[in-house]
């Protein structure tokens, strides 16, 4: 019983820590210069005119490839991601870091940013 709870507890506090640690990286993420920053939205179009980033552009994770032309451009930024819980951001951060994109960095889910929006 003792054991029990003393994992319990350590999963707790280590869950405690990796929350501060991600809230730390999203805080300086967002202090960054926007202009320096390229940020896509991969939810689907209903999903993002339901609510997204200000500064967001719309490019669907399945559409990403199709697409790269129109990321090109902006290789030099730092090009940030979001979907609806992170695993699609993730998908298309392996896709761009494929070809050759070395600042991508995928924020998780637009709930979690959303209070970064100035």
């Amino acid at each position: 019983m003792k054991l029990t709870i003393a994992l319990i507890v350590a999963i707790v506090i280590i869950i405690i820590i990796l929350n501060s640690s991600k809230r730390k990286s999203l805080d300086r993420i967002f202090s960054l210069d926007r202009s320096q920053l390229f940020i896509i939205d991969v939810r689907t179009k209903d999903e993002y005119d339901a609510g997204h980033f200000s500064a967001a552009v719309n490019i669907p994770s399945d559409e990403i490839e199709d697409r790269i032309g129109e990321i090109e451009r902006h290789k030099d930024m730092g090009i940030i991601l979001y979907c609806h819980s992170g695993s699609n951001a993730a998908t298309a951060e392996k896709l761009l870091k494929r070809n050759g994109f070395e600042k991508v960095i995928n924020v998780g889910a637009y709930k979690g940013i959303k209070k970064y929006d100035a």
